[in-house]
């Protein structure tokens, strides 16, 4: 299988809710991403984490946002209506 960087096999791995998940290609929205981690719907939040213990909480991505997936990079989903502490 040919990928967006020119080699076979798996292009880029991250990681989604501390599972690895390997990706054949380095350039996806944040729908995309998603999808691919198994989360149907727009019932979702997708977050940028600087590693897995980021203590900011994670960046807001944007579905239509086109992200360049780099090796080990963290992600975190949670849903979308959220009502923590409330």
């Amino acid at each position: 299988m040919s990928t967006a960087t020119g080699r076979t096999g798996t292009a880029v791995h991250v990681f989604v809710n501390r599972r690895r998940l390997n990706l054949d290609v380095i350039e996806l929205t944040g729908a995309d991403l998603l999808e691919r981690a198994g989360f149907e719907g727009k019932k979702w939040d997708l977050l940028k984490l600087q590693g897995e213990g980021d203590p900011t909480g994670g960046q807001l991505i944007m579905w239509d946002l086109a992200l360049q997936l780099k090796n080990g990079d963290h992600y975190r989903v949670i849903p979308g209506d959220r009502t923590f502490g409330a």
